[in-house]
């Protein structure tokens, strides 16, 4: 069995330097990669002052956007919350997640890191399959540490 797998940093929802919403060009361009998981960082799971302000902010968390009727399961982690909103990592599968959990890894206070894991369940092949979503950060020193956790959470729980 062939698993197509997608990442991408969506900059919550915006094009370069924040001049204009690409959710909908980027809902197409996801479909158009036909990936059965996709890991998504900087995903707005909720922007009170977006959703006044843009006509074409969607109603319903980005990730459920995006995910759509193609990707009938998904998982979000919050990993940074502010006074009208909050985003984070998310994923997105055609097979069933059977299991979540968002842990912090942030290195710093100012900088929110989470790493999303999820178990997905492959059933023709009746199998489950660890995904880890993060994002790191910007700081090389916090990036070492974050990997860390990564590798450290990788030995807990992902069998051999």
């Amino acid at each position: 069995m062939n698993l197509h797998v997608a990442t991408y940093n969506i900059h919550k929802g915006f094009s370069q330097f924040n001049r204009r919403i690409v959710l909908h060009e980027l809902r197409e361009r996801l479909r158009a990669t036909n990936a059965d998981i996709v890991f998504l960082q900087e995903v707005q799971g909720e922007h009170v002052l977006h959703a006044n302000r843009f006509a074409e902010w969607p109603q319903e968390p980005q990730y459920e956007f995006l995910a759509d009727s193609v990707w009938t399961d998904h998982a979000y982690g919050r990993n940074a919350v502010y006074d009208h909103g909050h985003h984070g990592n998310a994923i997105l599968s055609r097979y069933p997640i059977v299991s979540v959990e968002n842990l912090d890894i942030s290195s710093h206070p100012f900088e929110s890191r989470g790493l999303l894991h999820c178990e997905i369940h492959l059933p023709r092949q009746d199998v489950r399959v660890h995904c880890l979503c993060v994002h790191l950060a910007l700081i090389e020193h916090g990036r070492a540490a974050e990997l860390n956790a990564l590798i450290e959470r990788i030995r807990e729980t992902v069998p051999d």
